[in-house]
């Protein structure tokens, strides 16, 4: 994205922000990437002031992409303000992956030096779930594999002892397609129980933002109405 009538060192900053707005969708990294495009050039700040006012550039997209996480930014045209003056939270939905979504909000606790604690303890926690999570998948995978050998192998049993037991043949081959059968039904099961690991680390996650993140104010959609 091209930048003008800036100095170098903001130019790199927003050059830097913008690679770190990458996990927005592009409609979103590309509004907010110009929002504060403009916000620097009606401003007229030096760098030394934007550094002050809004810390390092990795930091700052964290903290953006952490309330879009949270649902805290205002893009649509159509959102409203509540009457207490708070914003509707988005769909966990709109950010498409609740793993992706906590990881979102664990780094802008992490991009905030004043919460380095506490993000520590849930990066710490967030990574023995998901290291929990990785053994148990690839235990369950193990399993599956040697249970989609032992099917098989038996229904090449059964019809390999066709024409001297009927009745053995039958027992063999029934059971090794049971046994797919329960497989193809354990596979969704599992990845919905992935799927639900993750929405409950999402909660866990909004719940210590809504506690310890900071609400980035000139994201919102009433102080952008003001600015138009």
């Amino acid at each position: 994205m091209e930048v003008t009538k800036m100095n170098p060192e903001i130019k790199e900053y927003l050059a830097t922000f913008d690679r770190y707005l990458a996990p927005l969708p592009d409609g979103e990294r590309e509004m907010t990437y110009r929002y504060y495009e403009e916000l620097f050039l009606d401003s007229g700040m030096s760098i030394d002031q934007i550094y002050q006012e809004f810390g390092q550039p990795k930091n700052l997209a964290r903290q953006v992409n952490a309330n879009y996480a949270m649902g805290w930014t205002e893009m649509d045209a159509d959102d409203t303000v509540a009457t207490d003056g708070t914003l509707p939270h988005r769909q966990a939905t709109k950010q498409g992956n609740p793993w992706n979504a906590a990881w979102l909000i664990l780094l802008g606790v992490f991009a905030s030096p004043i919460l380095i604690p506490v993000a520590l303890i849930l990066v710490f926690i967030f990574a023995l779930v998901i290291l929990g999570l990785i053994f148990g998948i690839f235990s369950a995978a193990g399993l599956m594999i040697g249970a989609i050998f032992l099917s098989v192998a038996a229904i090449v049993a059964g019809v390999g002892v066709m024409t001297q037991s009927l009745m053995m043949s039958l027992m063999l081959i029934g059971g090794g397609v049971a046994l797919l059968g329960g497989i193809v039904l354990i596979v969704p099961i599992v990845v919905w129980i992935v799927y639900g690991i993750g929405w409950l680390g999402y909660r866990i996650a909004r719940w210590v933002g809504n506690l310890t993140l900071k609400r980035r104010p000139e994201l919102a959609k009433e102080d952008r109405q003001n600015e138009q």
